[in-house]
């Protein structure tokens, strides 16, 4: 079965991101067209679905590029350790380890955005009690 390829006009719109966006990913490694003779990239289903996971990660969790590509490399190890099945224990540790590092991770930048979340909810509170005094003050 062939895979259906895409070029950079087609996921830019199907991804929302620019194509200079698209092509800056590519720069830093996190992802990794095909290309034609001619030079022209080309784009798998799993390109555009790895593009969609580092836009993800990088608007759910305020990732940084170089997290992300971190963890687009962490997943991809830990996944390739998996499929083969013959990792030493040393080298599963330490996945086991960074995997660990990761949720920490995780948890910090959940703990900033909840922060962040209450900052607002408490900055709305305090609007809505002005609005409601300057609405009673209008009505006197």
């Amino acid at each position: 079965m062939i895979d259906k390829l895409y070029k950079i006009e087609q996921v830019s719109n199907i991804t929302g991101l620019t194509k200079r966006a698209i092509r800056y990913y590519e720069d830093l490694d996190l992802i990794r067209p095909r290309r034609t003779e001619s030079a022209y990239r080309l784009y798998t289903e799993e390109d555009i679905e790895r593009i969609k996971r580092i836009v993800s990660l990088k608007e759910s969790l305020a990732f940084n590029l170089a997290e992300i590509k971190q963890t687009l490399e962490l997943e991809q190890e830990v996944e390739n350790i998996l499929f083969d099945g013959t990792a030493s224990l040393a080298t599963i540790n330490s996945h086991i380890e960074m995997i660990r590092r990761q949720i920490n991770l995780i948890e910090e930048k959940v703990g900033q955005l909840l922060a962040t979340r209450k900052k607002f909810e408490d900055l709305l509170i305090r609007l809505r009690s002005l609005e409601e005094k300057i609405r009673e003050e209008e009505a006197k």
